[in-house]
């Protein structure tokens, strides 16, 4: 999918003004966390993408993740801020439907940022801390 799902562009503009705004984020990273919690059916295939994703802001906004795009960033927010939207293109609470728009919009981000994704992976394995972890007895 090489054009943006429809209204997207609302979203972008909404998420490059929201991304100055740590508590906001933040507030929308617990958002999507909790909808993942108790959402079943079509999103379920999607979610270590969408918790990838939130990882990424979290990691940015902590400062520990810096070698990011800011476009990258915005589009990130942007579908998570449409995934947690009720109303958007299809409502959550249409039964089947109601994820069909937040798939779209999740994809199309995840296909557009793929290769910064990918080293954002890298990045966490690499500095992932095991010095926690006591030897098995």
């Amino acid at each position: 999918m090489s054009q943006p799902p429809p209204r997207f562009a609302q979203y972008l503009q909404r998420a490059g003004r929201m991304l100055g705004s740590p508590g906001r984020v933040q507030n929308v990273l617990a958002r999507v966390v909790s909808k993942l919690a108790t959402s079943k059916g079509g999103i379920a295939e999607l979610k270590a993408s969408i918790l990838l994703l939130v990882d990424l802001l979290r990691a940015w906004l902590s400062g520990e993740y810096r070698s990011v795009e800011r476009g990258t960033l915005v589009a990130v927010l942007a579908a998570l801020i449409y995934f947690v939207v009720p109303l958007d293109l299809v409502p959550d609470f249409l039964f089947g439907w109601g994820f069909v728009d937040d798939i779209a919009v999740i994809t199309y981000v995840l296909n557009q940022i793929g290769h910064e994704l990918e080293a954002f992976k890298t990045w966490r394995e690499q500095n992932t801390d095991t010095s926690d972890e006591s030897p098995q007895q």
